[in-house]
C-alpha cells in the first residue's frame, strides 16, 4: 500500500488560531491520492479549513497528470453558432458587459428578447469590459478562459503552475508565467481584470494570495473569484460526501462569508456576489454519499445513462432556486481594491 502523503499540522489560514473542531473525513474519491482528509472548523473565526494538510512540498504529487483543468481546452466562446445567436451574444454582450464595439443600434425587439436570455450564461463565461482590456487569469490550466477573453478583444495573460498545462495554454497568450503566484513578476497595477476561476481553495495561504492578484489591479479594476460553496445546499445535503470538498486538493472550504473576509484582510471590498448550480455537481456528491452507506447498487443504478439522464433533467427545475436562496453550488465574487489600501 501506498503511504499517504507528509501533512502539517497548521493553524486557521484566516486569523492564525490554533482551536478547531473536526466537521468532515474522507479519503481522495476523485484519484485516490493515499491517505484520510478532515476538514476542520476554527473556534475562534468559523473557517473551514483542512487540518492537517498536506505539507507545502508535497502539494503536486495530489494532481495527477489527467487533473481536468490541466487538460485540452474547449473554450466556451460566446460568438459562435447561427447569424441569429451571433447578433443576440453581441447585444447582451454590450448591453450587459460593457463591449460597445459590439452594439449594434439596428437589433431587432425578438433579437433584444433572446440576448436577455442569454446574458446569465454568457456573465460566467465572459469577463465585463473594463479599462483598456488587460486580463489576468490565474491558475489559467490549459487556457480555456484565455481563449474566451482574447477572442472578445482582450489582451491576456496567464499563471499557472503545471508545465503541461502551461504548453496548452501558450497557444492563447505568450506571455505566460509558470509557477507559483507569489513569485509572478508583473508590476502593480498591471490589468484591469483578474481571474482565478477555482484556484484559491487550492493554496496554502489565500490572504496573500488574494492580496497579490488586488495589488495587479488597475485604477477601476476588477478581481474576480469563484470557489466551491461550503455554505451551499450540496454541502448541507451531503456532508462528507459533497463533491465540493475534493480533499485532499481543497486546502480552505469557503462560505460566502468567509471568502469575504479573506477579501477584506487581503486589502479589498466585495461588490458583487453571485451563486452557480449545476446538476452534475448533485448527481456526483449522490453517488458517494450511497456509496457511503454502502448501497453501491444503488448507486450504479443512478450512474446508468437513462436514470442519469432522468436525475438530471429533474434537477434542472430545483437547481435554479438554490441560485435564488443564494446556496449554489459555487460562488463567485466581485472584488475591488478597497479605498483604506
Amino acid at each position: 500500500m501506498t503511504a499517504a502523503l507528509p501533512t502539517v499540522d497548521a493553524p486557521c489560514f484566516v486569523c492564525g488560531g490554533n482551536d478547531a473542531d473536526p466537521v468532515w473525513a474522507t479519503p481522495d474519491r476523485a484519484f485516490a491520492v493515499p491517505g484520510f482528509y478532515t476538514v476542520a472548523r476554527c473556534r475562534r473565526c468559523g473557517f473551514l479549513y483542512q487540518r492537517p494538510r498536506v505539507r507545502d512540498e508535497h502539494l503536486a504529487a495530489c494532481y495527477p497528470d489527467h487533473y481536468p483543468r490541466h487538460q485540452e481546452p474547449s473554450p466556451r466562446l460566446p460568438l459562435k453558432g447561427s447569424k441569429g445567436r451571433q447578433r443576440a451574444a453581441r447585444w447582451a454582450l454590450a448591453s450587459g458587459l460593457g463591449y460597445e464595439a459590439f452594439r449594434d443600434a439596428r437589433v431587432s425587439p425578438l433579437t433584444r428578447v433572446r440576448a436577455w436570455r442569454m446574458l446569465r450564461r454568457i456573465q460566467w463565461s465572459c469577463p465585463p469590459w473594463i479599462g483598456a482590456g488587460r486580463y489576468l487569469d490565474v491558475g489559467c490550466g490549459s487556457g480555456g478562459s484565455l481563449g474566451v477573453a482574447r477572442a472578445l478583444g482582450w489582451r491576456v495573460t496567464g499563471i499557472e503552475m503545471d508545465d503541461a498545462a502551461a504548453t496548452l495554454a501558450r497557444r492563447f497568450t505568450s506571455e505566460l508565467h509558470v509557477g507559483d503566484i507569489m513569485t509572478a513578476p508583473f508590476e502593480p497595477g498591471r490589468f484591469d481584470v483578474v481571474t482565478a476561476f477555482h484556484v484559491v481553495e487550492h493554496v496554502p495561504d489565500p490572504i496573500a494570495v488574494a492580496g497579490r492578484m488586488l495589488e495587479w489591479l488597475a485604477p477601476g479594476g476588477l478581481l474576480i473569484i469563484e470557489v466551491p460553496n461550503a455554505g451551499g445546499l450540496g454541502a448541507r445535503l451531503f456532508g462528507r460526501a459533497w463533491a465540493g470538498l475534493e480533499l485532499p486538493r481543497h486546502l480552505s472550504h469557503f462560505t460566502p462569508a468567509t471568502l469575504e473576509t479573506v477579501i477584506e484582510r487581503a486589502g479589498g471590498q466585495v461588490v458583487w456576489v453571485w451563486h452557480q448550480a449545476k446538476p452534475r455537481t448533485y448527481l456526483w456528491s449522490l453517488s458517494a454519499w450511497l456509496r457511503d452507506r454502502g448501497w453501491d447498487g444503488v448507486a450504479r443504478v443512478t450512474e446508468l445513462r437513462p436514470v442519469y439522464g432522468v436525475l438530471k433533467l429533474g434537477l434542472e427545475l430545483v437547481v435554479p432556486l438554490a441560485r435564488v436562496a443564494r446556496r449554489g453550488e459555487s460562488v463567485r465574487i466581485g472584488a475591488v481594491r478597497s479605498r483604506r489600501t
